[in-house]
Formats: C-alpha cells, sequence, structure tokens
C-alpha cells in the first residue's frame, strides 16, 4: 500500500528535513527509519536514493562524534541501508569507515580508563551490520582497508551483554562474505566463543543474546575455515554446546543455534565431534526435527552423515530418533544429501534385519510412509 506513496511521502518528509530543527529532526529521522524499514526495496530508486541519502549525509558530517543526536541519525541510516541493500555501494566507505571510527573513539577512551558511551558503540555496529548484509561481498575492500578483525577481538570480549550480541552477530555476518580476513584472528574468536557459552555466564539472562549470537557465529565462521585450522579449536567450543541440547528450558533461539553449529563442527571435523556422539545424538535428532528447511539446516545433515561415517554404532543405537530426524525435512534440495541418508538408512535396515520390522512399526504411518517412498524402505 504505501509503495505507490512512497514519493510524495518522501518530498514532504524532505522539505521538513530542510525546516526542522534539533528536536524536531529527531523526530523526522524516525518517521524516515520507519518508511524505509515499511517499504524496503521500493526505496532503491536513482530519485529515492539521491533524494534521500546526500542530506542524512550531510547532517552526519556536520555532527561530532560524541554528539548525542548522532544516534537516532544512525538509527536512522541503518534503516536506509538496509532498504537500500546494494544500492547504498555509491555511499558504502564513507559510512563504514565513520562507523568504525566511532567505535575505536570509545575503545581508546575505555583503554584510557574513560567510561564508554556504549550506545555509541551499539549503534555503530548495528549499522556495520547491516552494510555487510546489504552489500556482500562488495565490503570486501573496506574490511580489508580497516583493522576491523581486531576491533572484534575487544568488542567480542567487552563486558557489555549488547556490545557482544552486536559483535558476534559482526562476526557472523562477515563470515558469510569475506571470511578470509578472521581466519587470522580464529583461535581467539573460538575462546571468546567458550567464554560466551561456559554454564556461568548463561546462568545470566542477560547474556543470553550476546551467547545466542556467539553460538551462531562461530557455526557460520567454521564452514568457511579450513578443517586443519579448525582441528585444535573445535572441542573448545564442543565441550560447552553439547550439554546445551539436554536442557529443556533453553532459550529456543540457542538451542536451534547449538543444533546447527554442532552439525556444522561435526561437518568441518568429524574426528573431533563424532567420539562424542553417543553423548548427544537423541537430543540432537530431536532437536534437528524442529528446524526448518534451509541451508543451516543442510549443513547439520551435513555434519549428521559425516559424523555416523566416523561412529555407525551410535546411528544404529538411536535408529528410531534418526528416521523422525531425516523425516522431518519437507522437501530437501541437496540430490547428494539424500541420496547419503538413503545409503545411511538402508545399511541400518540390512544390519538389524529381523528386528527391522519392529524399527518400522514403532514409527507413525506418516513417518513411515515418508521415508518409504523417498528412501524406498
Amino acid at each position: 500500500l504505501l509503495g505507490s506513496r512512497v514519493e510524495v511521502i518522501l518530498q514532504h518528509l524532505m522539505v521538513a528535513f530542510t525546516r526542522y530543527q534539533r528536536k524536531n529532526l529527531r523526530i523526522l529521522y524516525d518517521a524516515l527509519g520507519t518508511l524505509a524499514d515499511a517499504v524496503g526495496g521500493a526505496l532503491n530508486q536513482p530519485r529515492y536514493v539521491q533524494a534521500l541519502v546526500p542530506p542524512l549525509l550531510e547532517k552526519w558530517e556536520q555532527l561530532g562524534d560524541h554528539n548525542k543526536d548522532l544516534l537516532p541519525l544512525l538509527e536512522c541510516l541503518k534503516s536506509v541501508a538496509g532498504a537500500l541493500g546494494p544500492g547504498f555501494q555509491p555511499f558504502a566507505e564513507k559510512v563504514y569507515m565513520r562507523a568504525i571510527g566511532l567505535v575505536q573513539q570509545q575503545l581508546q577512551m575505555k583503554a584510557n580508563g574513560v567510561e564508554v558511551e556504549k550506545e555509541f558503540i551499539v549503534c555503530a555496529i548495528d549499522l556495520l551490520c547491516v552494510l555487510v548484509a546489504g552489500l556482500g561481498v562488495n565490503i570486501e575492500s573496506l574490511v580489508a582497508s580497516s583493522n576491523t578483525p581486531q576491533m572484534l577481538l575487544l568488542l567480542c570480549a567487552d563486558q557489555h551483554p549488547d556490545i557482544r550480541q552486536g559483535a558476534f552477530e559482526l562476526v557472523g555476518d562477515l563470515s558469510k562474505v569475506c571470511a578470509a580476513h578472521l581466519a587470522g584472528s580464529l583461535k581467539e574468536l573460538f575462546v571468546l566463543v567458550q567464554q560466551n557459552l561456559a554454564p556461568e555466564v548463561l546462568r545470566n539472562y542477560e547474556n543470553m543474546s550476546a551467547s545466542n549470537n556467539a553460538c551462531w557465529a562461530v557455526g557460520e565462521l567454521a564452514v568457511k575455515m579450513n578443517a586443519q585450522a579448525l582441528q585444535p579449536l573445535v572441542p573448545l567450543v564442543v565441550q560447552n554446546l553439547i550439554p546445551l541440547l539436554s536442557e529443556e528450558r533453553l532459550n529456543k533461539s540457542l538451542k536451534e543455534n547449538t543444533t546447527i553449529t554442532i552439525g556444522r563442527l561435526g561437518l568441518m571435523c568429524p574426528e573431533q565431534v563424532a567420539p562424542h556422539l553417543a553423548s548427544f545424538m537423541q537430543p540432537w535428532c530431536m532437536s534437528l526435527r524442529m528446524i526448518r528447511d534451509d541451508i543451516e539446516k543442510e549443513h547439520a545433515f551435513l555434519g549428521l552423515c559425516a559424523m555416523l561415517h566416523q561412529n555407525p554404532s551410535v546411528g544404529l543405537a538411536s535408529i528410531v530418533p534418526l528416521c523422525l530426524a531425516i523425516s522431518s525435512w519437507q522437501k530437501m534440495l541437496n540430490q547428494d544429501l539424500q541420496s547419503e541418508l538413503g545409503k545411511i538408512l538402508r545399511a541400518y535396515k540390512d544390519y538389524v534385519k529381523e528386528e527391522w520390522p519392529r524399527v518400522w512399526g514403532s514409527l507413525d504411518e506418516p513417518v513411515r510412509t515418508k521415508l518409504g517412498q523417498i528412501y524406498g524402505l
């Protein structure tokens, strides 16, 4: 509905932009951000971009790095950059480098014993995350020409959970598009993830979002790294992840990310994770059932296959949960994965022989129908 009226609304807002003073500008930034969030990609047209972004950046340049009026403008730019996606590319360098500079100034203040204004760090990190998500691989040159990886190590170790939350989100986003720039910090990042998944940290609910993002980020990072580099590091994280699968009252999002990340670590380094498979196979399969079909679930099941090749007896002992997990797919697009799962199921069926009718009979009819049609059981 708003899409057809974007031009008129934007014209009125930009007229107000030239007239409003400080107090009302905050309201206007909020209105522009709300518009961008509402219409999304419809805003990515040259005439809208030129009408909107240059005036915002002019205000951005007029404000000092410690001016609190910068905060609502950062929020507004986050929404605008998110809506424009690749269309924000012409302005990306200026905004990325200023956001990095804002964070660095706050970190320097902290190093000098001055109290940090964490809102500036949180807003700047959020803006960086949006830029990385919107520009994708085109962000690589900006990461390469900045000290983003070194900065992230400090942020992921910060005492404030909301700063760590944003920092780990940025680690995960960067892992998707330019993971090579994080390779030099791999060990330090794994140690920081381990610390954020420690039981004493998770007992404080204020840490939950930061720990959740840490769990997700290390999985994104792992699938882009060299397996040899990961091997000595994977046990650091796995030892904290495995107990979480059996926590009945665990935050739902953290349970899902734990499930996926264990699979991803098992995919990259099955020799390190498979020996522990018996301790988590059943709760892991139950959790895998709850995850929606996507690339993350695909990675988890590829990890499942890799670990079952290393430790096949565990799958045999958990054949029913395994069947239920496999049947949870609505539609598997990866034909190689489907073929591999079929081989595993048929091998177990052949191995148990006369016990198979009992196993098969313990499954609900819809599960038997699906597995029978897809895998010929």
